[in-house]
């Protein structure tokens, strides 16, 4: 399997790659192959941080039903019931939107995925918590996105996420960032970094694209960079140790192992809703329970799926954004769906 994963990495040109197959309780494969930055040879190492884009929407999501267990919030709770304020000057498609319909792309918020779109939101002062509520009043006045009008059709929204996080931190008087920390990596003593690996480490892995007419990797100073403020729905830069930790945990609570979560918390995370529910798509493989998502990035590249009933999870991870790094990732998970799913 390392051979013919290797072999994808070369084909598609991708610098480096890791991925690992573990149940809740045991890892059968975790392997790293290439390189941490384009033409360098420098080797991936096992704790090396890849940034896993959009999947960080899933810690996300995972924070919130915390939250919601612990009475802080509801699933139903309207945005505008946590920010009053903002009922003046929001559009009337938005005034009932909730967590759910945020956490589940179902709010009819414009999705807001491309660098472009970033460039465009409004600079103000304040610490990260008052830039979060600022950008979710800004997007309450933003025209909403047509393919999603129906509410209940499926736009992923990376706006919604922010959105969400902010209701999060009002109810709590802390920052996403806190949350975190308070959820996930103190009770797993986990490490977690925020934007691409190598801002606070210049070793780590650098991310990868296509761009200005060549493939080259990105410096630690880049100006392509996440913006703090969308943190919450594509920040997280984590190694595949301890992101193995973290999908273990989620395992052993669906599989209804004591958690910190209960088992029915991580049923409606994983499917409480069709097609995507809070953070994962969802849907069937072998007539079995499945879930997955891809972490979109400019850099990085990262799939997770989970087959429930078989108590198995697939992480691939690469340090290319572009669609080869993208081909090579699901190239990758194929064969090891072959073979453990």
């Amino acid at each position: 399997m390392r051979d013919a994963a290797d072999s994808i990495r070369v084909i598609r040109g991708v610098p480096g790659m890791a991925y690992a197959v573990f149940s809740k309780d045991s890892v059968f494969d975790f392997q790293v192959i290439g390189y941490r930055v384009f033409k360098l040879k420098d080797s991936i190492e096992r704790n090396d941080r890849f940034n896993i884009g959009s999947n960080t929407t899933a810690f996300t999501a995972y924070i919130a039903a915390r939250l919601v267990e612990s009475g802080k919030i509801k699933w139903t709770t309207k945005l505008l019931q946590i920010f009053p304020e903002f009922t003046r000057k929001t559009l009337p498609v938005y005034r009932t939107i909730t967590l759910q319909d945020l956490l589940g792309s179902r709010s009819r918020v414009q999705p807001f995925m491309e660098m472009n779109e970033w460039s465009n939101i409004p600079v103000i002062k304040g610490d990260i918590v008052a830039k979060r509520k600022s950008f979710t009043y800004w997007i309450l006045q933003q025209k909403p996105n047509m393919q999603n009008f129906n509410q209940q059709k499926i736009v992923f929204s990376l706006a919604g996420y922010i959105m969400a996080a902010s209701m999060m931190e009002k109810v709590t008087g802390r920052s996403w960032e806190d949350l975190v920390t308070e959820y996930i990596r103190k009770p797993l003593n986990i490490s977690m970094r925020y934007s691409w690996p190598n801002r606070m480490d210049p070793a780590a892995p650098a991310g990868h694209w296509y761009h200005g007419g060549s493939f080259h990797s990105e410096p630690p100073d880049t100006r392509i960079k996440v913006q703090p403020v969308l943190y919450p729905g594509q920040g997280i830069s984590i190694s595949m140790p301890d992101y193995i930790k973290y999908m273990q945990m989620n395992l052993q609570g669906l599989n209804g192992r004591k958690s910190f979560l209960s088992q029915a918390g991580f049923e409606f995370l994983y499917f409480g809703l069709p097609d995507y529910a809070l953070g994962w798509n969802n849907g069937s493989f072998n007539d079995q329970s499945y879930a997955f998502h891809e972490g979109l990035s400019l850099l990085f590249n990262c799939r997770t799926e989970i087959l429930k009933e078989k108590n198995r999870c697939i992480i691939v991870m690469a340090n290319s954004g572009d669609k080869d790094g993208r081909g090579a990732v699901l190239d990758l998970t194929h064969l090891l769906e072959e073979k453990y799913f």
